[in-house]
C-alpha cells in the first residue's frame, strides 16, 4: 500500500514462538493457517503490548497511521500439523457432558525439532502525532514488558518479540527488481514465478469498529492478495512501491 511513511522511524522486530495458528478468515470446521501473521493480527499484538483495551486500537493502527510489513525468515523450519480440539459448549451445566462438546480440527504452524517458528515485522508510525505510542513500543520490547502478552495467533501459543534494528531512514524505491518480504498483489508487475515456491493467500489487512442499532462489532474493511515465498528467499521481478532499509544487503519491503 502507498501511504506517506514517517521513513525516520522504523523499527525491525523478530517475532518467534514454538506454535502458531493464524486462522484463515473463511474457514470453519476445520480451521486454517496462514502461514504468516496478517496485519490484523499484527496490530492486536502490538495493541496487547500498549495495553489498549479491545477494539479500541482500529484507528490509532489504520493504514494511514501505522505501516506494517512482515518477512518470513526461515520457512524450512515449519511443520504444518492438524491437532483435534475438544470444545465444550457454553450452555452445558455440567463440564464434562461430552454429547454437548464439539469436534475442530486446528491446523498448526510448528517448528522443526528444538528450534522456534520466526518472522520480520517492520513497523513505522507515519506522523509525529503517533510518535509517542513508537517511543512506548519501542521502550517496551527493549525492557521485555509485553503488556496483557503477546501470542500467535491464540493465547496458549506464547510469542516472543526482539528488536533487531531501529532505522533512522528508509528510501522509497518506486520501481523495484527484489523484493524481500510478502507483498500485495497489486503492488506486482511481473514476477519470477518458476524460481521461488510462492503462495499467494487472501488476508484481512485493517479492521474498524462498526455500530448498528445498540450494538458494537468488528469489521474488515480492506483485503489483500499477499504474495509470499514459503522458503523466505529474496524474489525478483517487477514491484511498485517498495522501500529499502539502510543495511549491508540493501533488503526491500512492501507495506501491507
Amino acid at each position: 500500500m502507498n501511504i506517506p511513511l514517517n521513513t525516520d522511524q522504523v523499527l525491525e522486530l523478530k517475532l518467534s514462538g514454538k506454535f502458531a495458528h493464524f486462522r484463515k478468515f473463511y474457514t470453519n470446521a476445520s480451521s486454517l493457517t496462514y502461514m504468516l501473521p496478517p496485519r490484523t493480527t499484527v496490530c492486536g499484538l502490538l495493541a496487547s503490548m500498549l495495553q489498549i483495551p479491545r477494539d479500541n486500537y482500529y484507528d490509532l493502527m489504520s493504514s494511514d497511521k501505522l505501516g506494517i510489513a512482515v518477512s518470513l525468515t526461515n520457512s524450512n523450519n515449519y511443520l504444518k500439523i492438524f491437532q483435534t480440539l475438544n470444545y465444550a459448549s457454553d450452555k452445558s451445566k455440567i463440564i464434562n457432558d461430552l454429547s454437548e462438546h464439539k469436534q475442530c480440527r486446528l491446523e498448526l504452524l510448528k517448528a522443526r525439532g528444538d528450534g522456534n517458528l520466526e518472522w520480520l515485522i517492520y513497523l513505522c508510525f507515519n506522523s509525529k502525532s503517533e510518535e509517542n505510542s513508537f517511543l512506548i513500543l519501542k521502550d517496551k520490547i527493549l525492557k521485555r514488558d509485553f503488556g496483557y502478552g503477546i501470542a500467535l495467533g491464540q493465547r496458549q501459543f506464547l510469542a516472543n518479540l526482539e528488536l533487531i534494528n531501529c532505522y533512522e531512514h528508509i528510501s522509497l524505491v518506486a520501481e523495484s527488481d527484489y523484493l524481500d518480504s510478502a507483498i500485495n498483489m497489486e503492488q506486482i508487475r511481473d514476477i519470477d514465478t518458476d524460481k521461488y515456491d510462492l503462495i499467494m493467500e487472501r488476508m484481512p489487512l485493517e479492521q474498524r469498529l462498526e455500530k448498528e442499532r445498540k450494538k458494537e462489532y468488528r469489521q474488515t474493511i480492506r483485503f489483500g492478495n499477499i504474495v509470499v515465498d514459503i522458503n523466505g528467499n529474496r524474489i525478483t521481478g517487477k514491484f511498485q512501491n517498495v522501500y529499502e532499509l539502510d543495511d549491508e544487503k540493501k533488503r526491500r519491503i512492501a507495506i501491507l
